[in-house]
Order: structure tokens, then C-alpha cells, then sequence
């Protein structure tokens, strides 16, 4: 495996749909639902919500109610 795979399977945030940190802090101004609905991220078992949620109040100009 080379270090450019090893970086992406690290930086995988859903396990569900594979999708990555850096796709999420590309889409975070777009909002939750646009997260979701072009990721697949939170919508499957859960296990990514709280990391999401975490990763989106960190880099958010909107914020999180």
C-alpha cells in the first residue's frame, strides 16, 4: 500500500460509504444535509455521527444548533 492510500484509509471519517475529513471540511458550508446527501455520511449506522457533527462545529462559520 502506498503512503497516498495509507493517508486516505487514516483520514476516513464514515467506514459506510468510505467517505473522508477532507471531503466533509470541503462540503461543511453547505451544510449537514448536503453533507449528507452527497457523502452517504451519516446516514448509515451511526458510528461516524458524533465525529461528523465534531469536525463540522470546528470548521463551521454557520455553527451547529
Amino acid at each position: 500500500m502506498n503512503n497516498t492510500n495509507q493517508d486516505q484509509q487514516k483520514d476516513i471519517i464514515c467506514p459506510c460509504s468510505g467517505t473522508t475529513t477532507t471531503k466533509i471540511k470541503q462540503l461543511i458550508d453547505k451544510g449537514v444535509d448536503k453533507i449528507s446527501s452527497a457523502t452517504g455520511a451519516c446516514t448509515g449506522c451511526g458510528s461516524c455521527d458524533a465525529s461528523v457533527i465534531e469536525l463540522i462545529a470546528e470548521h463551521s462559520s454557520v455553527g451547529i444548533n
